[in-house]
């Protein structure tokens, strides 16, 4: 293949010449054109060079982003893929019930907004985010607007994760039932390393108001163990975690600055209202 490429070179520079022309960018260098090729226009060989160097470096610049922007929508687990839309941009606000109170979706989303805002201030500072309390209140919307947040903004790209944990449960069980799937614990845990923020998403849905079983508090466990910057979802209440999860695992998704947990408790379920 070299062989072949030199002898290419080597013929094109035998058919090349130079006119008396400039180029208007690169003053230094003379236009050139190919014998043999009158259709072709006389070009100067810097611009196709730099042509070329610019050409490289998009090509370089699409991989990179593949391998970080891009993480979030290739190695994700999501129940539904309109999950990846959300933002704090298209995080509905209701209205004050009272003129001068603030809506406590209001105050969650700029808890919210801090949050990322410490994940993509300090990349490599550990801690984890808890957003907990009634289904339907927003927790899921906010835990993406982070993700979407911190992987469009940061500068050197990072990695960010989102991960259904009943989804990760099922796919994990088929994949020690029969082996299908790429869920395994060794696939969950190396996605969940090389991402900078991770999202669980729903915790609790997948023990059914149980103590959770030994092979979902391992699991839950080791993924808190390959990375310290999670942001966990729950529709449970703190004693409810407390009831469903050994002490250590809950006190795990707080590890970090208490002002990372967000308590939705007290706002109402927004697919119930009409």
């Amino acid at each position: 293949m070299k062989e072949i490429n030199s002898q290419t070179m080597k013929l094109i520079e035998h058919r090349l010449h130079r006119t008396s022309k400039t180029c208007p960018k690169h003053p230094e260098y003379h236009l050139v054109y190919l014998d043999g090729f009158d259709k072709i226009e006389p070009f100067c060989e810097a611009c196709i060079l730099d042509k070329n160097k610019a050409q490289e470096q998009r090509m370089v610049k699409q991989v990179k982003e593949q391998n970080t922007r891009g993480y979030l929508r290739r190695q994700s687990l999501v129940d539904r893929n309109e999950v990846f839309n959300y933002t704090f941009d298209n995080f509905i606000v209701p209205p004050a019930k009272e003129q001068g109170q603030e809506p406590l979706e209001a105050i969650a989303k700029r808890q919210a907004r801090k949050i990322a805002g410490a994940y993509f201030k300090y990349p490599n500072k550990k801690g984890n985010s808890l957003l907990y309390g009634n289904a339907g209140a927003g927790k899921t919307h906010l835990a993406m607007a982070i993700l979407n947040a911190v992987n469009d903004n940061s500068e050197p790209m990072v990695r960010c994760l989102f991960i259904s944990v009943n989804k990760l449960i099922r796919e994990m069980k088929n994949w020690f039932n029969d082996k299908t799937g790429i869920w395994s614990p060794k696939h969950v845990t190396d996605v969940v390393k090389k991402a900078n923020v991770v999202v669980l998403d729903d915790l609790g849905a997948e023990s059914a108001n149980n103590m959770a079983t030994s092979f979902v508090q391992d699991t839950i466990f080791d993924i808190y163990e390959s990375n310290q910057r999670i942001i966990t979802t729950t529709n449970l209440s703190m004693e409810e975690l407390y009831r469903t999860y050994h002490s250590r695992l809950v006190s795990r998704m707080q590890e970090g600055d208490r002002s990372r947990v967000i308590d939705f408790t007290k706002i109402e379920d927004k697919r119930t209202r009409i």
